[in-house]
């Protein structure tokens, strides 16, 4: 399924997080699939697709990326029941203010988060942001984080809902974001692979969550804050949605993950792609500090 992108691919990457080289020999090989290596840093424990696709690469792939989501029905009803589910998690912590949604899409966040915020998007794809604006009449930036008409230290909150894993150089992204907060203002990242999880750590590339075009950059909560600036931000909340979301089977996926132990612990060749499963995705709410 990846061979029309292996022309896309680009050089390594040094360590988004702690900045270590592309080849710095504390870095181990954390899954392959196909022409794609992941690697763990040994410095700060990020994973990382390595090389993964060029931005150039990475524009091409999302060029369509809207339509294939709209022709997705079921998976898209789903969605539209987690989007409201994460909106309630944010709701714990503010329930008014200028909010920007980076990568929005085509508005669909910010349409459960609901009008007691002042709802504003940024987006890659400019048919996805002309989607958001037409149809849900949001104020999108068809633009880039970072390139952008954006007023700084205008926004209450900045989100990444399922987008920080897909982005080519977080750090330079969310520095952005910093720079757009209010005092006392938040990001607000979700629906990102957690690599803390039991399903990353046992299936690797069998893992649901693994996409080495999409989530080229797979975090934790500590490193998200190593980026966002543990001096400077508090993690004000943090969430591991599962139970009770549309992808949940309990019973069932349990019995999944425990049938399939024995086996990953010798080859994971013949191992089906992990279920969902507890601590699969992550939701965190980082502070501003006063």
């Amino acid at each position: 399924m990846y061979e029309e992108f292996r022309r896309y691919l680009g050089p390594k990457r040094d360590c988004a997080v702690c900045g270590s080289a592309s080849d710095d020999a504390s870095r181990e090989v954390w899954a392959r699939d196909e022409y794609f290596t992941a690697l763990r840093c040994g410095r700060c424990g990020l994973v990382q697709v390595d090389p993964g696709l060029s931005p150039e690469g990475l524009d091409v792939y999302y060029s369509t990326y809207l339509a294939h989501r709209l022709d997705e029905r079921e998976k898209a009803e789903a969605r539209r029941v987690q989007y409201v589910l994460d909106a309630d998690f944010l709701r714990r912590f503010v329930h008014e203010g200028r909010v920007l949604d980076v990568g929005c899409s085509g508005g669909f966040f910010l349409e459960a988060l609901g009008p007691a915020f002042t709802r504003e998007g940024i987006e890659i794809d400019a048919e996805a942001a002309r989607y958001a604006r037409d149809t849900f009449g949001l104020e999108v930036h068809a633009a880039t984080l970072g390139d952008d008409p954006l007023e700084s230290g205008a926004y209450d909150v900045v989100m990444f809902r399922g987008v920080i894993e897909h982005v080519y150089d977080p750090g330079a992204t969310l520095a952005r974001a910093v720079e757009l907060l209010r005092p006392g203002g938040r990001i607000f990242i979700c629906a990102t692979p957690n690599l803390n999880s039991f399903c990353a750590e046992a299936y690797r590339e069998k893992w649901n969550l693994w996409h080495p075009i999409q989530h080229i950059n797979i975090f934790t909560v500590d490193t998200l804050h190593r980026l966002v600036g543990r001096d400077r931000f508090e993690v004000e909340g943090e969430d591991y949605p599962y139970l009770g979301t549309p992808y949940e089977s309990a019973a069932e996926d349990y019995q999944r993950v425990l049938g399939d132990i024995p086996r990953l612990a010798t080859a994971r060749a013949g191992v089906a792609k992990s279920p969902p499963f507890w601590g699969n995705m992550l939701s965190v709410v980082y502070r501003l500090r006063s």
